[in-house]
């Protein structure tokens, strides 16, 4: 089984590149997930998407949509169209964001916005029916995992995957959160 970890959590280095802030909760997630994989023997990849080129949706078109509607692609010119079709390869995903102001980060908006437009109403979707495990990161004081999950329950529901792991997780709770995260890949 191949898993596709997503993470939405990095330092900007400069203006064109980011590493994966690995001090911070999100990445303690990855890493935690990519190990309960691995001992699964799973294939495993980790694509940090704040290191991709990609914009925010523009609503374009009649009635706010683009090509997204009827050929699932999106007419900006980025990283976005590159990943969408890379993730059909997996069988399942892992989908980790910090929680900034009660939401789920930035960078996972704008990709989420998008895959959603592209997939949603896409009758011939890879992605639809494959499992999903989706962790909220809460570092500072722990709140806003629960609003943040329910932005992944409206992702399960348009993308109409299998969510196997709901998790939330806080600076308080990580350590009893790791095994919640491994009873979640058990179920991929």
């Amino acid at each position: 089984m191949k898993t596709l970890i997503l993470s939405f959590s990095a330092n900007k280095v400069n203006e064109s590149s980011f590493i994966p802030n690995k001090l911070g909760l999100t990445f303690a997630c990855v890493e935690e997930c990519e190990k309960a994989l691995k001992e699964k023997e799973y294939e495993v990849e980790h694509i940090c998407v704040n290191k991709k080129n990609i914009k925010k949706c523009m609503a374009c078109g009649d009635r706010g949509w683009g090509i997204c509607y009827e050929k699932h692609k999106c007419v900006l010119n980025d990283d976005f169209n590159e990943l969408y079709e890379y993730m059909e390869e997996f069988d399942s995903y892992i989908f980790i964001t910090p929680v900034y102001f009660w939401e789920m980060s930035e960078s996972a908006k704008t990709f989420f916005d998008r895959l959603k437009r592209c997939d949603a109403f896409n009758d011939n979707s890879k992605i639809k029916g494959k499992n999903i495990i989706c962790i909220a990161c809460a570092g500072g004081s722990g709140n806003g995992t629960e609003q943040t999950l329910s932005g992944f329950d409206a992702l399960d529901y348009f993308l109409n995957t299998e969510m196997k792991g709901r998790i939330p997780v806080t600076r308080f709770n990580f350590e009893e959160q790791k095994n919640k995260i491994k009873e979640a890949i058990q179920q991929l």
